[in-house]
C-alpha cells in the first residue's frame, strides 16, 4: 500500500476510517456482480396461459395413467395433497391408501371448522368452476359424435324421445351436476355435509307433546315428547366410467364437461335407485322400505293392479300429518305421468275417451304438458320400479308424494378416484376406466311426511 501522509489527517480515527473505506472499494471491484433471481408475480412457471385453467378431471386421469407428467397437472396434484392432508387431520383414510387420487366432489361439504378448511373450500370451488363459461355445446356434440358417446341423461338419448328436456352437460362442481340429475334433489331433499368420520346423528321427534283443557285451580297434566335420532353412516357408492382414451387427447373444456357429466349421471342414477328402494346394510335404506311411511290404496282396485284416479291426488295429500308444510313433490315414472296426462273422460259412449282431460285442463295440442299435479311439482324418474307385483301382474309401479325437505342426504366432500388402462377390454378398445368412490347416506327425519301409493297400472 502506498505511504500515507499522516499530517493530512486530524486523528487516528480518520486514518482507520480511510483504510476501511478503501479496502471495501477494492473488495467490491474484485468480486463478481451478484445475480438477483426475481420471479415476476404474474409470470407462469408452468405451461403458458394455463394459470387459470382450473381443475380438470381429465388431467387427473391422465396423470394417474402416466400420460402426462406432474408439471402438466399441478393444480390436480396440489388439490389431492391439500385434500389428503385436510382429511387425514380428522382421521380419514382413503380405501386404497396412496393409490387413491382425491377429487373434490362438493366443496361446500368439506370440513371447514377452522380458517384453513374454509380457505381451501373457497379455493376448490373457484378451481372447479374456473372454466364454466368456456363450455362449447357444439364442440361437445362433435366430440360425442366422433367417439360415439351418449350426450343425454336418464335414457333420453334422442331429441325426438324427450332428449331436448335434458340440458347439455356443463362445467361445474360434480355435486351440482349430480344433484341436477337426482330425482330426490329435484323434489326438494335437504343436503348436509357428512363429517370426515363418516357418521352423523340428527335428532328427531318420535312423539309430540299433548295439550289439555284445564279447569280453574287444577294442575296441568304433564306430557313428555319422545325423541330419537336419524343415524346416517357413510355408504360406499362406486362410480365406474368407461372413457375412450381419445378424450384424454382433447384438452378442451368441452371434453372435460362430458367426463364430469357422465360421472355425475352414473352416480345420480345409482343414488336415486337406492334412496327409493335400497335394502340398507351396505347401501342406503330406501324410502319405500320404511314401515312407518304412510300408505294409500288407489280408488280403483283391480285383481292385477290398481288404477290411480283424480280423487287420489287430494286423498294422498290429506294423509300428510298436521304440522307438515304443503308437499314439495310427486315422484313417479315417466310412463305413468304420461298416461295420467293423456287420460280423458268419456264423451258420448262408454270408454270412448273423447271427453275432457281428467288430470289437467283441456289444452290445445301445441301447449306444453304441465309438470305438476294440482299445483305440486312432478319429478319423473326411470329409477322408480316398473316390476311391482299383484295377482298375475309383474309390471306395476308406484307413486310417492311427500314433503322432501324431511329426507336428509349426507355426503362426504371428496371422491376417491382411481384410473386404470389395464384389462382385456380396456386394452382392446383403447379405453380408460375411471372408478370413483363416493361416501353418502340418506334417510327420513319423519317417514310420515311421505305417502306411498303402490301396485299401480302404468296406463
Amino acid at each position: 500500500m502506498a505511504a500515507i501522509a499522516t499530517d493530512s489527517f486530524q486523528s487516528r480515527e480518520e486514518i482507520v476510517q480511510f483504510i476501511e473505506r478503501e479496502t471495501g472499494v477494492a473488495v467490491e471491484k474484485a468480486m463478481p456482480a451478484p445475480t438477483v433471481n426475481r420471479r415476476v408475480p404474474w409470470a407462469t412457471s408452468g405451461p403458458v396461459c394455463q394459470d387459470s385453467a382450473g381443475y380438470s378431471v381429465l388431467k387427473a386421469a391422465a396423470f394417474a395413467l402416466g400420460y402426462i407428467g406432474p408439471e402438466f397437472a399441478k393444480e390436480e396434484i396440489q388439490t389431492h395433497n391439500q385434500l389428503r392432508d385436510l382429511y387425514q387431520s380428522y382421521g380419514f383414510s382413503p380405501h386404497h391408501g396412496q393409490q387413491s387420487f382425491l377429487v373434490p366432489w362438493a366443496s361446500a361439504h368439506l370440513p371447514a371448522f377452522e380458517p384453513h378448511g374454509r380457505k381451501l373450500r373457497d379455493e376448490l370451488h373457484q378451481k372447479m368452476t374456473a372454466q364454466s363459461n368456456q363450455f362449447d355445446p357444439d364442440e361437445a356434440d362433435w366430440i360425442s359424435t366422433r367417439l360415439a358417446l351418449r350426450r343425454k341423461a336418464l335414457g333420453t338419448t334422442l331429441d325426438t324421445a324427450g332428449g331436448t328436456l335434458v340440458r347439455l352437460p356443463v362445467l361445474g362442481e360434480l355435486i351440482d351436476l349430480q344433484r341436477n340429475l337426482e330425482a330426490f334433489a329435484a323434489a326438494g331433499a335437504q343436503e348436509i355435509a357428512m363429517p370426515p368420520n363418516g357418521r352423523i346423528q340428527i335428532p328427531k321427534l318420535t312423539g309430540g307433546s299433548t295439550a289439555y283443557w284445564v279447569g280453574e285451580g287444577n294442575a296441568i297434566t304433564e306430557s313428555q315428547p319422545t325423541t330419537g335420532n336419524l343415524d346416517l353412516q357413510a355408504k360406499k357408492l362406486g362410480v365406474l366410467v368407461k372413457m375412450n382414451n381419445e378424450l384424454l387427447r382433447f384438452a378442451s373444456p368441452s371434453a372435460e364437461g362430458l367426463v364430469r357429466f357422465d360421472m355425475a349421471r352414473s352416480a345420480a342414477l345409482k343414488a336415486d335407485q337406492a334412496m327409493l328402494e335400497g335394502t340398507g346394510g351396505t347401501q342406503i335404506k330406501g324410502l319405500t322400505t320404511y314401515a312407518t311411511i304412510t300408505s294409500h290404496t288407489a280408488s280403483t282396485v283391480g285383481a292385477n293392479g290398481n288404477t290411480f284416479q283424480p280423487q287420489d291426488v287430494a286423498a294422498m295429500e290429506a294423509k300428510l300429518p298436521d304440522g307438515v308444510d304443503a308437499p314439495t313433490g310427486w315422484l313417479m315414472r315417466k310412463a305413468l305421468f304420461a298416461a295420467l296426462m293423456n287420460r280423458r273422460a268419456d264423451a258420448v259412449s262408454a270408454n270412448d275417451g273423447k271427453g275432457a282431460f281428467l288430470f289437467r285442463d283441456n289444452r290445445s295440442m301445441g301447449s306444453d304438458r304441465p309438470a305438476d299435479l294440482y299445483g305440486t311439482k312432478v319429478v319423473r324418474s326411470s329409477q322408480i320400479s316398473a316390476s311391482r307385483t299383484k295377482g298375475s301382474a309383474t309390471d306395476l309401479t308406484y307413486i310417492v308424494l311427500g314433503y322432501f325437505p324431511d329426507w336428509i342426504v349426507a355426503r362426504l366432500g371428496v371422491m376417491e378416484f382411481l384410473a386404470s388402462g389395464h384389462g382385456d377390454t380396456a386394452l382392446q378398445n383403447d379405453m380408460t376406466f375411471l372408478r370413483g368412490i363416493q361416501h353418502l347416506d340418506a334417510g327420513p327425519r319423519n317417514a310420515a311426511s311421505f305417502v306411498l301409493c303402490d301396485q299401480l297400472v302404468a296406463a
